[in-house]
């Protein structure tokens, strides 16, 4: 999703197949050597900052400075020409429409690998010579894979939800499809996409950073404020069921997949681990994440992802361009990124992406 003027905000989109610039780093090799965007939505006036998928990937909420909240209904090609704005390849006509698609004997599209040759013009980078040395190749460097299904955005938003007075910075859904979000204006407020109400607000002190519905009672939700508590929010009864001071403002919070555990992040690089079986917020510990950076704002915890069933693993994303990997309360791994001077991205929003296959990857 880009930032948008506001003479775009009619949701228009684009729908066509460009080639997007891969380089790898601290590599010999490139491991993803072709990706393609395939559709931009004019969303927003402003910045956009955040975006997430529903839990069944039927719809994407989207919002940011402009204080609305866009719902889009998620939309699967038939074949797989159509979302990227070309024709299906057809054995009769020789293989002139979409360079992704490829045919089989019957004349549907199917998974393919296909050759990228000299002759898709506006698809082949020109090979440059690498800085390292090496007699090992890209894996199928000479193939590229189309997923067995293509997914895309209808142009115009599902619905539309109005009624914050100030950004809106964060948003997660409930099994249920409602959808939860939180802003500058002190409020986290509960809305149903299907009337495009606002059912309940929840008010806070100060800017509500993160929120999250308990991924499996969703009458609970989480949420982290730059006033330093977290809180545990009853949705029906509209009231704070436990709560704790982290004495820094809360940046990043997120539940385990089974709702046992809690992790909160701070501005100052500090992870704290909470046992919140009874719906209430008990004290762990704290990670140790290595953060050496000496500015607090290059230290700021950005998100949590935790792995599919597991409540240890779990991939935490930071200020300082970091990816580290935790099992438990002990760090195992940390990936270096693009250096990000201004912006901050959440690692969650990244993997449904690629699960939602939004990208094409040449492997």
């Amino acid at each position: 999703l880009s930032s948008a003027t506001d003479d775009s905000l009619d949701g228009s989109s684009t729908r066509s197949a460009g080639r997007v610039k891969v380089r790898q780093y601290g590599k010999t090799c490139k491991e993803l050597t072709g990706m393609f965007m395939t559709q931009e939505l004019a969303a927003h006036s402003g910045s956009v900052w955040c975006i997430n998928f529903s839990l069944d990937g039927r719809y994407l909420a989207s919002a940011g400075e402009d204080r609305v909240i866009h719902v889009w209904e998620v939309s699967e090609g038939e074949r797989k020409g159509e979302l990227l704005g070309e024709g299906a390849v057809s054995k009769e006509s020789g293989g002139g429409g979409s360079p992704f698609v490829a045919v089989a004997g019957n004349g549907s599209p199917e998974v393919a690998m296909l050759p990228l040759n000299s002759a898709d013009k506006g698809f082949v980078e020109k090979k440059r010579r690498p800085r390292v040395q090496s007699s090992r190749k890209s894996v199928g460097s000479d193939h590229l894979v189309v997923p067995e299904c293509v997914f895309g955005f209808r142009d115009k938003p599902f619905c539309s939800l109005l009624g914050h007075a100030a950004d809106v910075l964060d948003l997660s859904w409930s099994k249920s499809q409602y959808l939860l979000s939180s802003s500058m204006d002190k409020t986290v407020r509960l809305w149903d996409i299907t009337s495009s109400t606002c059912l309940k607000t929840f008010s806070h002190t100060d800017y509500v950073t993160c929120i999250q519905f308990n991924p499996v009672d969703d009458n609970f939700f989480i949420s982290g404020s730059l006033d330093e508590k977290v809180r545990i929010w009853n949705v029906h009864d509209r009231k704070i069921e436990d709560w704790n001071d982290l004495h820094e403002m809360v940046t990043a919070a997120c539940y385990s997949p089974d709702g046992q555990v809690a992790m909160v992040g701070s501005h100052k690089g500090s992870c704290h681990l909470f046992d919140t079986t009874e719906k209430k917020l008990l004290y762990k510990s704290q990670i140790d994440l290595r953060i050496r950076k000496k500015k607090s704002g290059q230290k700021k915890i950005t998100g949590f992802q935790f792995a599919p069933g597991s409540s240890l693993e779990v991939l935490i994303t930071s200020a300082d361009s970091r990816i580290r990997v935790v099992n438990g309360d002990e760090l195992v791994h940390k990936f270096k990124g693009n250096i990000s001077f201004s912006s901050h991205c959440k690692l969650s929003t990244i993997c449904l992406l690629i699960k939602m296959n939004l990208c094409f990857a040449q492997i």
